[in-house]
């Protein structure tokens, strides 16, 4: 599938592919075979050429806003519902409130206890990976579930966190 994004005012083409359970991404004649997993509801993990990246994302009206190791990109797209959601495995668009790991690393900090409920924003659970803090936030209302981790234990990449149930749920 051919995309076009505009990055910081600059028309970008791409394009974007699912095979194998993998993207396939051309940017500027560049090739790239990103395995993409989904973390949390405004997070995804990428690993790209043997190596693992953290990205941030959030929409905004037609923008969508994306933070990957220090980099902060604003891309704008024609049709909002059109590529990004392309990007995230099947299914992944449906919130399910699983909180997982975005890489391996050690949990620093447990911030709720089962049965706590949260609102949007909320911090959840710390990891420490790559010498960096990743803070879990709630991306919605609701009420913790189930607590997997504790501080102290080390995880494995995409190792569920916290569970959610969305606060409109019964």
């Amino acid at each position: 599938m051919d995309c076009e994004f505009i990055v910081d005012g600059k028309s970008r083409k791409a394009s974007l592919d699912q095979i194998d359970g993998k993207v396939v991404a051309t940017l500027d004649g560049r090739r790239l075979e990103l395995d993409v997993q989904k973390i949390s509801p405004h997070a995804v993990s990428l690993l790209a050429d043997g190596k693992c990246y953290l990205a941030h994302i959030a929409r905004r009206g037609n923008e969508i806003l994306v933070a990957i190791g220090g980099h902060h990109f604003r891309l704008e797209e024609p049709d909002q519902e059109a590529t990004l959601s392309r990007l995230l495995p099947a299914g992944s668009e449906k919130t399910d409130g699983m909180i997982k790991a975005p890489m391996p690393g050690l949990v620093i900090k447990v911030n709720v206890t089962e049965g706590s409920r949260v609102d949007a924003g909320d911090g959840l659970v710390v990891v420490e990976a790559m010498k960096m803090e990743h803070e879990m936030r709630a991306a919605f209302p609701a009420t913790v579930e189930k607590v997997h981790v504790k501080a102290g234990q080390q995880v494995d990449a995409f190792q569920p966190l916290i569970e959610l149930k969305p606060a409109d749920e019964k």
